[in-house]
């Protein structure tokens, strides 16, 4: 523990007790290497680039001893029966009985997180995961019914861990709940996929003001390959959602859609990365986001193209609406293209309703609270538009809802 320590200049209270808290566990040589690329950074803070809107230092000065524990409802919770795996107070609980085609493996303690060295938090919760080495879940056959991973987040401090492997061909449509109850939850899912697997990827998000929230998504996308992603998000205390991309494959995709809805005292990061290391690949992101008084967003994405990356296709766009003075939006799209044959692109606006709209619907007598929120769930609605049909529902639903209690 000395060695970890001496890393840390002037640590907080909350560093210091993540020290402890790693003091108390297991020896592994896994933990260790997560925990010393953790220890190189410590909670990041505003002085480091890639958080320096999202400061979880200040956001976390120490701990939280107590949080509500009944968990908070998620939209998918009404959907078909999926299989569940639970990340909450009792720790990580795999379904008892797996289909034909999807079974358990673990990984060797040998395997450290990817790309730990500059995911400082990500690399903090593979070290303090409840389960020492991480759990591969793999998927040799098309499951017949999605997958849910709920992340309950109803335990003072929360770390998970779990990784899909899909196959080659395999199709898996996977939703996840991040959730929180005013604690502090960190979250990592990795997705590995072989040649021409395909991953349907939704994700809801919803915590209490007080709460703190990290969750990194990591997807290696193998010829052929393709994700279709989609995301809603309400923000937290701090809530902080980041994706890494690999392109490792001629001829993989990747969409990337996100909405965000954040009101007053909410904190919300939407955060990405997507590297294209070889040529002839697609990606396509668009993040639309609406923000009240008092809400704050953040929108950074990359795309990295290597110079062997010919025949890229990238287009980036974030559009982001401030419905009341106070709102504030920090956006930061960038494009790193070291190949010359390629269609890159990115777009970025941040503004107010359009007052003519707005003013042929209140002229066919509609009010003005009605007429802003129709406004807003069509423009964030767009972002939802390539969820699965059922999850587009559910997730269009929670948006309304939320547009009716702001404005």
């Amino acid at each position: 523990m000395v060695a970890f320590r001496e890393h840390f200049k002037n640590p907080t209270t909350a560093e210091l007790e993540l020290i402890e808290r790693f003091g108390r566990l297991p020896n592994s040589a896994h933990r260790d290497r997560n925990f010393e690329a953790f220890a190189k950074t410590g909670l990041p803070h505003r002085r480091v680039e890639a958080w320096k809107w999202s400061d979880v230092r200040q956001a976390l000065p120490s701990l939280p001893d107590a949080c509500e524990t009944a968990r908070r409802a998620s939209p998918f919770d009404e959907l078909d029966p999926a299989l569940e795996f639970n990340f909450d107070a009792d720790g990580t609980r795999i379904p008892g009985h797996l289909p034909e085609g999807i079974r358990i493996l673990e990984q060797s303690e040998s395997q450290a997180l990817a790309g730990a060295e500059d995911l400082p938090v990500a690399a903090l919760g593979a070290a303090l995961s409840d389960k020492p080495a991480n759990i591969i879940v793999e998927i040799s056959k098309t499951p017949s019914q999605p997958i849910h991973l709920i992340f309950a987040g109803n335990s003072p401090v929360m770390f998970a861990r779990i990784e899909f492997l899909l196959r080659e061909g395999v199709s898996a449509e996977i939703y996840e709940s991040h959730l929180n109850t005013g604690g502090f939850t960190n979250a990592i899912v990795n997705y590995r996929l072989e040649q021409h697997a395909e991953l349907k990827r939704t994700i809801y998000q919803s915590a209490d003001k007080s709460g703190v929230q990290v969750f990194t998504g990591l997807v290696q996308l193998q010829a052929g390959s393709s994700l279709v992603q989609s995301s809603l998000g309400f923000g937290a205390k701090l809530c902080r959602n980041e994706t890494r991309v690999f392109h490792q494959g001629k001829g993989a995709s990747a969409e990337l859609n996100s909405a965000y809805l954040v009101g007053d005292g909410y904190h919300y990061d939407q955060t990405s990365h997507v590297r294209h290391s070889i040529g002839e690949c697609e990606t396509h992101q668009l993040t639309k986001g609406a923000v009240m008084d008092g809400g704050r967003a953040v929108f950074q994405g990359k795309f990295y193209v290597a110079r062997r990356a010919q025949e890229t296709a990238a287009d980036m766009q974030h559009h982001a609406l401030i419905l009341e003075n106070g709102g504030e939006v920090n956006a930061k799209p960038e494009l790193e293209i070291y190949a010359d044959d390629v269609e890159c692109a990115h777009g970025n606006t941040v503004g107010a309703l359009d007052a003519e709209a707005l003013f042929y619907m209140r002229q066919r007598g509609m009010d003005e609270r009605s007429a802003k929120a129709l406004l807003t769930e069509a423009f964030v609605g767009e972002a939802l538009g390539n969820a699965p049909d059922r999850m587009r529902v559910s997730l269009t639903v929670q948006s309304r809802d939320w547009l009716k209690g702001y404005l």
